[in-house]
């Protein structure tokens, strides 16, 4: 086999995959009959498996450090006084995860202002996108608050959750996410170092499903007498909590999501994903994700070397059933591969560009095997498949 590793033929077979893969991916498919597979393909990821069929992560205990506070149907009041109560407890930072878009009236706009000046109390916010890329903050309380973040998710229109925006810069105008925010008050260090790593978008390290998060009813925490968890130093988190696994309301899309393709169904209530975020910043537990040269170099490598197992075996009677088998295998192999340093190792790789590749490489080889042979009459050139037999 290694003696065919160097020959022009394997080489510039292996390159003609690599030229095929960037046409296809130039051609609009619009046909009407690939709709529907096209709507289930278009937000799939194999690393997804990692957390829906493995477990990844599943092992990690509750996390005791966060507690989220269900408002249920809480009017705006009682949502002021929860967060009021958590302050008061003595909780590291306190923030609440519901939108107040409008002012609703003069007494309880009072309320919501007066807790919003407070430093240890985080607004959530919508961040809406204008024309030339410009960002608008929305909400009535935005300019009152001492503190505050954005509660948009990076894909939450249609897509996963997989990756969040620590912070967005306009101008000298900087932005931060809601988790960077609760961050920046509990765990200043913590906050710094997602910071320096200067990323417009960061892959969620999801430690937990919204089963291994403490969740305390809001009710009882406005009757200290009914509530038995402390939330001392604790970072609290206030928002919506569905009871009912088919009430969708702030529900979205994760990897943790059972059905891999053609999702139908929203699986994580926002809140939880914030929760995920802020244990990943204190913890530090990022996931390191291989640079997009690598994925294409590593599958560059090999498919050349499957290109050079191919082109060996050629001659063999069985060659095209054996190659087609060998392909799966490999194709599998490595899909599985890279889901085990995933879920091992927090180590992403995108096996998509490596996939394909093998997959493509037989066929590649039978259009590259007749070209040559075109070549060859026409213009004499040589090639190692020139008058093989088959």
């Amino acid at each position: 086999m290694f003696k065919y590793l160097f020959r022009r033929d394997t080489i510039l077979a292996t390159i003609l995959v690599f030229v095929l893969i960037g046409f296809l991916s130039l051609i609009p498919i619009n046909a009407d009959f690939l709709d529907p597979v096209k709507l289930a393909l278009q937000d799939f990821d194999f690393n997804d498996m990692a957390y829906s069929q493995f477990n990844k992560n599943g092992h990690t205990a509750v996390d005791t450090n966060i507690v989220i506070v269900n408002i249920e149907d809480a009017a705006r009041p009682e949502i002021a006084a929860m967060a009021e109560a958590a302050v008061a407890q003595g909780a590291a930072a306190v923030g609440v995860d519901v939108l107040f878009n409008e002012s609703k009236d003069s007494e309880t706009d009072g309320i919501l202002q007066k807790l919003y000046v407070r430093n240890d109390v985080v607004l959530a916010y919508d961040l809406v996108a204008e024309q030339k890329s410009a960002v608008k903050p929305v909400g009535f309380l935005f300019p009152f608050a001492s503190h505050k973040g954005f509660a948009n998710f990076v894909g939450e229109e249609s897509g996963v959750i997989r990756y969040f925006a620590p912070a967005v810069q306009q101008q000298d105008t900087q932005y931060l996410s809601f988790p960077a925010a609760m961050a920046k008050i509990a765990y200043p260090e913590q906050f710094t170092n997602l910071l320096d790593k200067n990323r417009e978008a960061v892959l969620i390290n999801y430690s937990r499903t919204g089963g291994k998060f403490i969740v305390l009813e809001g009710s009882s925490l406005l009757q200290p007498t009914e509530n038995s968890i402390s939330l001392r130093n604790k970072i609290v988190l206030i928002g919506f909590v569905g009871k009912d696994e088919n009430n969708i309301e702030d529900k979205h899309f994760t990897p943790f999501n059972k059905k891999s393709v053609g999702r139908s169904v929203p699986d994580m209530e926002g809140i939880f994903i914030h929760a995920n975020i802020i244990s990943m910043i204190r913890d530090g537990s990022y996931v390191k994700q291989v640079p997009v040269w690598m994925n294409w170099l590593l599958a560059f490598v090999l498919c050349w070397l499957h290109m050079a197992i191919f082109i060996r075996y050629d001659k063999y009677p069985l060659f095209h059933l054996a190659a087609k088998i060998g392909q799966v295998i490999s194709a599998v192999l490595f899909v599985y591969l890279g889901l085990l340093f995933y879920y091992k190792w927090n180590i992403r790789t995108d096996v998509i560009p490596t996939f394909i590749a093998i997959i493509l490489a037989v066929d590649v080889l039978y259009f590259y095997e007749s070209f040559m042979a075109w070549i060859h009459n026409k213009l004499g050139i040589h090639s190692i498949f020139v008058n093989k037999p088959h």
